[in-house]
């Protein structure tokens, strides 16, 4: 996703993908919703026809809907979610009078409303991202390479089904989902996963995030596994 040469928000799809079909129908809805126009590429491409095979789900869970998402925050902001017992949109901390910065807003060209949700990403198939987000965060600008050095923060694993079926997920085509102002810790949150609570692996001369994201997935699975 992405600003296009003409300036519009776009999202590019694979149509091969399992899910192209539903992110296209959750991309028109959502930005629709905004009261934005969705136009296609190609133009005949049949998005009315798509969406009508594609019924609204609300709170049913999907086939292919994740087990878990995750949601990676810097120390300082951790400290403030603990305080709050809470996650909160980066319009919500502004409102509140507290900074938020958002890295990614002007170089994906992200509409305005986006700031007013909560995103998170796969834990599974879902390479680096969240760890992306912090290391541009700390650096104050866009980095998207997966192999920069960096400081992990905290790394926060969430019941992605729960989130769903209690009616809190917003689809928008483009994450995995998100959600709106506010997403209190108690009932959601399974567990935080830090820098020290992670050993770097023999050879890496320093964290980075593809290295993080792997190495903590890895403890997080064995605390499930051990769990049942």
């Amino acid at each position: 996703m992405g600003q296009g040469a003409d300036g519009r928000y776009c999202l590019a799809l694979p149509p091969d993908a399992e899910d192209f079909a539903w992110r296209c129908v959750d991309f028109a809805r959502y930005e629709t919703a905004q009261g934005r126009t969705v136009r296609t590429d190609p133009p005949d491409f049949d998005l009315a026809g798509v969406s009508r095979d594609f019924p609204e789900t609300g709170r049913i869970l999907r086939r292919g809907d994740p087990a878990f998402v995750v949601h990676s925050t810097t120390l300082a902001a951790y400290d403030l979610i603990r305080r709050d017992g809470a996650l909160k949109s980066c319009a919500r901390l502004r409102r509140e009078g507290t900074p938020c910065a958002a890295i990614g807003f002007a170089p994906l060209g992200e509409p305005e409303d986006y700031l007013e949700y909560i995103m998170f990403a796969p834990v599974e198939n879902g390479g680096a991202g969240s760890e992306i987000v912090i290391n541009s965060r700390l650096r104050g600008e866009a980095c998207f390479d997966p192999d920069a050095p960096y400081r992990p923060q905290a790394r926060l694993y969430f019941d992605a089904r729960k989130i769903i079926t209690d009616g809190l997920a917003v689809r928008d085509g483009v994450h995995t989902l998100k959600v709106r102002d506010l997403l209190p810790l108690a009932g959601y949150l399974l567990k935080v996963i830090r820098a020290e609570n992670v050993t770097l692996p023999s050879g890496a001369a320093s964290w980075m995030p593809a290295i993080f994201t792997t190495a903590a997935n890895e403890i997080f699975f064995k605390s499930r596994e051990q769990m049942h």
